[in-house]
């Protein structure tokens, strides 16, 4: 039998880009989650910023993954509002 040690790994760098979408996710998920608990109040406002976020990443390269978070998010705050 071969003993083997703990595999010491080096963490690699995370991506710059890969850190800001995971951001931009949760950002969003929290705004989704906060229009719900606190009424409908806010949900324009909210889908006012969606559009305005959507709007930016239009220009930006590769962020078609994002753009789905977003109209996920939207559909369900428009859907929040229905109720």
């Amino acid at each position: 039998m071969v003993a083997m040690g703990a595999a010491r790994m080096t963490p690699a760098a995370p991506d710059r880009s890969e850190v800001v979408r995971a951001e931009l996710v949760e950002a969003l998920a929290g705004l989704v989650n906060r229009v719900i608990e606190h009424g409908k109040a806010d949900a324009q406002s909210a889908l006012c910023y969606i559009d305005v976020v959507r709007a930016v990443l239009a220009a930006a390269a590769d962020m078609d993954d994002v753009l789905e978070d977003l109209d996920a998010a939207e559909r369900v705050l428009r859907l929040h509002l229905m109720m």
